[in-house]
């Protein structure tokens, strides 16, 4: 996504997978609303649903969380 705008959803994966060894073989993307600061710039606002799959389905579960996030936002913008 390019430059984020006020109230916009995104996700982001702070968690996904680089390293698939190990007993978690799930990871997912946490989908959120760009908010507004007080004074300039915007923050990241509460996670509001994660978006899971397996480790070996990386892009599968990205191209999800993106169309969900394209579902918000047009609802947002009333299309």
């Amino acid at each position: 996504m390019s430059e984020p705008k006020p109230y916009q959803y995104d996700f982001s994966g702070s968690c996904a997978p680089g390293n698939t060894s190990g007993w978690n073989n799930t990871f997912s993307f946490g989908i959120f609303q760009w908010l507004p600061k007080k004074r300039r710039g915007l923050k990241r606002g509460k996670v509001i649903k994660r978006i899971k799959g397996l480790c070996s389905e990386v892009e599968e579960v990205k191209k999800r969380a993106q169309d969900y996030c394209d579902k918000l936002n047009k609802k947002e913008e009333g299309v």
